[in-house]
């Protein structure tokens, strides 16, 4: 696993929308989102990220998803490893913990593997693709389960 930040285009975003309509087992929740970034009419009030992690070697990658003002209080995320796209759910700054999010969590024989690409991915991403100083996400704490992003909120509170 090789990460490197590169920068991210609108033809990348739709290469992650590609990967969620074609993997059968990705989330809907997901799909919209990745959905909402390439939707030209959407494009004034989405602010994308600029920059993701990639392994041009295996193709898998992280990148931040775009968080609704009033909406969501975490960080998303979304990773590509093998031919699963998931989506995944931080704390925010400060946090390292990482939720599987939208039902997108990797069966147990894949969860090491997954867990390691990931581990590697956010080493190199963190928050935001770029140094902030120190950012916990690094080394992330995976979280057993997936979790629905409109529950959220709610399951934040109580940790």
């Amino acid at each position: 696993m090789s990460f490197e930040i590169r920068p991210m285009s609108v033809a990348d975003w739709r290469s992650c929308w590609r990967d969620a309509v074609t993997d059968p087992e990705c989330s809907s929740w997901l799909r919209g989102v990745l959905e909402s970034c390439i939707d030209e009419k959407n494009a004034h009030w989405i602010r994308l990220s600029v920059r993701w992690a990639v392994d041009p070697a295996t193709g898998d990658y992280l990148v931040r998803l775009p968080s609704l003002i009033g909406r969501q209080i975490t960080d998303q995320f979304c990773a590509r490893v093998g031919d699963r796209l998931y989506g995944l759910c931080g704390l925010g700054i400060g946090d390292p913990k990482v939720f599987f999010a939208g039902g997108s969590s990797p069966s147990c024989d894949s969860m090491a593997q997954v867990h390691a690409v990931l581990g590697a991915a956010f080493a190199i991403h963190g928050s935001y693709a770029e140094d902030i100083g120190r950012d916990p996400i690094r080394v992330p704490v995976f979280i057993p389960g997936a979790l629905m992003p409109e529950h959220l909120a709610a399951e934040t509170r109580s940790l």
